[in-house]
Formats: C-alpha cells, sequence, structure tokens
C-alpha cells in the first residue's frame, strides 16, 4: 500500500517541472562582410554591322538582271556586284549619238552661214536703198534749182520728192527689219538651235549613264547580302532574269569592320542601363564565343513590343560591340548581360536579412550585449542573393534572420 503516495510525489515532480520556464533558442545571425559585388541587366538583341549599304536599281524604268554577285561573298569597293542588261539602252545611245551630231550640224550652220549670208544680203539691200534715197535726193535739189530757173515744172519737182519721201520710208523700214531681223529673229534661231543641241547632249549624257549604272560596284568594302523584295507577285530574292524597277533595293552591304547589339530593355529594367556600362555578349549560334562592348545609346521614347501586352514599355538600347575575334553572320541573336553596377569592395548583407518598411531598409541587430535592435540601413547594389549596405551597419556587426 506504499506504491500510491511514490506514484502521487512522481506526478507532482513532473507537473513541477513541465511548468519550469524553458530556455530560449538563440536567434540565427550573419556577419555583415566584405566582398565584390556585380549587378546585371540580362538583354536580348541582334548583332548587326554598324554602317549597312544599301544598293538598288538606279537604272530608270524596267531592267532585267544579267548577273549577280552570290549571298556572303566578301568584296572590296569597286567590286562588280550586278549588272542589268544594257543592249536597249545601248541603241538608244547610238540614236541620241546621231542626233546631237545633227543639232550641232544645225547650230553650226545656222551661226557660220545661214544667218550671216541673212545679214550680208539685207545690209546689202539696205545699202543699195540708202545710195537711191541718195542719189533721188540730189535729184531732189537739182530739179528745184532747175525749176527756179523755169526749166521744169513744179509738179514735176513735188513727184520727186514724193518719191525721195517713199525712198526714205522704205530705207528706215529696211534698216527697222535688220535691226529687229540681228537682235531678235536671229537671237531666236540660235537659242531654239543651242537648246536642241542641249537637249539632245543631255539625253545623250543621260543614256551614258543609264548605261554605267548598269554596272553595279561596291561603294564600300562589305559581305554582299541578298535584301528580299516583291517580284512578279511574290516576296523573295532576286536571281539572274528578274525585271526590277529603279529605287528597288535588291543587295547590301553590312560593314564587316564595326558592329553594335540592337534590343530593348524593360522599364523596369531602364535605371540599370546608361550609357557607358559595360556589357558582356554571348552569340546563341556561337557559345563559345564571348563579346564585350559598351552601352552605346539608350531610346528617350517608350515602346509597346509585339507579344506583350499594351501596359508594358520597353525602350531601345544599342552597345558598341569590340572587334568580333572572328567572322560573324550580321542578324543572329545574342544574349548579353549588362553591367549595372559593380563593388570590389562591400559591406554585404544577404537579401533575408533585410526587411522593408515603405521606402526604408530595417535590419535586426544583434549588438555586443546581446540584445537585438532594430537599424535603419541605406542600401545600394543589390543582387540577386545579397545587398550593398552604405551606411548604419559595420563589418563584422551580426544581423538576425527571420
Amino acid at each position: 500500500m506504499k506504491i500510491l503516495p511514490n506514484l502521487t510525489g512522481w506526478l507532482l515532480l513532473g507537473l513541477c517541472a513541465g511548468c519550469a520556464p524553458r530556455a530560449e533558442a538563440p536567434p540565427r545571425t550573419v556577419p555583415v562582410v566584405r566582398g565584390a559585388i556585380r549587378v546585371t541587366v540580362p538583354f536580348q538583341g541582334e548583332l548587326e554591322a554598324r554602317r549597312v549599304e544599301m544598293i538598288s536599281v538606279g537604272v530608270q524604268g524596267a531592267a532585267v538582271l544579267a548577273e549577280l554577285v552570290p549571298e556572303g561573298t566578301r568584296v572590296e569597293a569597286g567590286d562588280l556586284l550586278a549588272r542589268f542588261d544594257a543592249s536597249q539602252i545601248e541603241q538608244d545611245l547610238a540614236r541620241q549619238e546621231s542626233e546631237r551630231i545633227r543639232a550641232r550640224q544645225e547650230l553650226d550652220s545656222l551661226e557660220k552661214a545661214e544667218l550671216p549670208l541673212e545679214r550680208l544680203d539685207m545690209e546689202a539691200k539696205l545699202a543699195e536703198a540708202r545710195a537711191e534715197t541718195a542719189a533721188e535726193t540730189d535729184f531732189l535739189e537739182m530739179a528745184r534749182g532747175l525749176a527756179e530757173r523755169g526749166l521744169m515744172s513744179g509738179g514735176e519737182v513735188r513727184q520727186q520728192a514724193d518719191k525721195v519721201e517713199a525712198l526714205r520710208v522704205r530705207e528706215a523700214q529696211m534698216a527697222t527689219r535688220l535691226e529687229l531681223t540681228r537682235e531678235h529673229m536671229h537671237a531666236a534661231r540660235l537659242a531654239k538651235a543651242r537648246a536642241a543641241l542641249d537637249a539632245a547632249e543631255r539625253q545623250r549624257d543621260f543614256l551614258a549613264r543609264q548605261i554605267e549604272l548598269c554596272e553595279v560596284r561596291a561603294p564600300v568594302a562589305g559581305v554582299a547580302a541578298h535584301v528580299p523584295l516583291p517580284v512578279g507577285g511574290e516576296y523573295r530574292t532576286a536571281y539572274v532574269g528578274d525585271t526590277l524597277y529603279r529605287n528597288q533595293t535588291f543587295l547590301c552591304l553590312p560593314d564587316p569592320s564595326e558592329h553594335v547589339v540592337r534590343g530593348f530593355v524593360g522599364e523596369t529594367d531602364l535605371p540599370g542601363v546608361r550609357p557607358g556600362h559595360p556589357v558582356a555578349a554571348f552569340p546563341v549560334a556561337f557559345p563559345d564565343a564571348r563579346l564585350t562592348g559598351r552601352v552605346e545609346s539608350v531610346g528617350g521614347m517608350a515602346q509597346t513590343r509585339p507579344g506583350f501586352p499594351h501596359w508594358r514599355k520597353f525602350f531601345p538600347v544599342q552597345i558598341a560591340i569590340d572587334p568580333l575575334p572572328g567572322p560573324m553572320p550580321v542578324g543572329i541573336s545574342v544574349r548579353a548581360e549588362i553591367t549595372a553596377g559593380e563593388s570590389p569592395s562591400a559591406l554585404l548583407l544577404p537579401r533575408e536579412a533585410v526587411q522593408w518598411r515603405g521606402d526604408q531598409a530595417v535590419v535586426r541587430r544583434l549588438n555586443p550585449a546581446g540584445v537585438i535592435e532594430e537599424v535603419v540601413i541605406e542600401t545600394g547594389l543589390a543582387g540577386s542573393t545579397h545587398v550593398e549596405v552604405r551606411s548604419g551597419l559595420a563589418e563584422g556587426d551580426l544581423a538576425c534572420l527571420p
């Protein structure tokens, strides 16, 4: 019967032990350490040549392609890119050259023969008229003297005076006709002949230029690339035998000496993308190649992009690429990392140790006395795992983790 009191004692002892206060577990902490941090912005774009010469048809009207440089051919300035059929233009040029010669002969004939002869004829007739007027005027004076002596009647004198007056009028008319012919009629005929010659020469030069344009040569060095265009109801690159038209672009020459990467960044990444920021780029088609460069320009106007909601905004970015390690085709996709910021020696703290209250970053610090206190810190660069601490904590401080 002594077992019951002993059992009761053990129960009381267990209850007392359960009511005793438990020891608190120590908080999980991490130290503030100094290290390097680098923040990047992912970027996707296309590798392009900085300068691209577009080659268009220069021949007036339609032109049949007779020769075309193969796609991907490396050419130097002055090399032949394409040739168009020039047979019809050559025939037109021959006819126009004949027309030019005829116009030149007509002008020479006018200047050196026809017009001078006409002037000489009119001047000779005017000289004859003047001589006749002078002779009749002298006879009139003689007739008046005879009339005073009664040897000639007054009617005969008046008749002679009328004749002299008529001759003077005719002389004046002939002089006026000569002057008008020389200053206006001959000048107009010369101007017309010169205009005809000028038009013939211009047309001849135009056709000669058209023949020159039938040979398309590279204005700069580059790699020939065929450009799709509408041909006979299709949209494709041009082939030999196709009929092309003036100003149709059928070739381009990307300059292989300088390249850029063009693409877009979202507005949330815009603060980390500034001109001059370094870039590391990796062509998708050449995964072992690493390109370097710097942000060259950032667009100043937001744009929407196909396949994204209209409320998402993007900004165009151009990256200047350093010389390529080897030949690469333009237009290939490129993945890049834009360095938004980096520091080789920064105070770092794990992201999970930082709590945000509005715009303030707060850290629970364990002080040397073992007391936890809240500290407002100033943050800097923020990576995927760590945050830069610019003020509020010192190296070696312990921050509590949640």
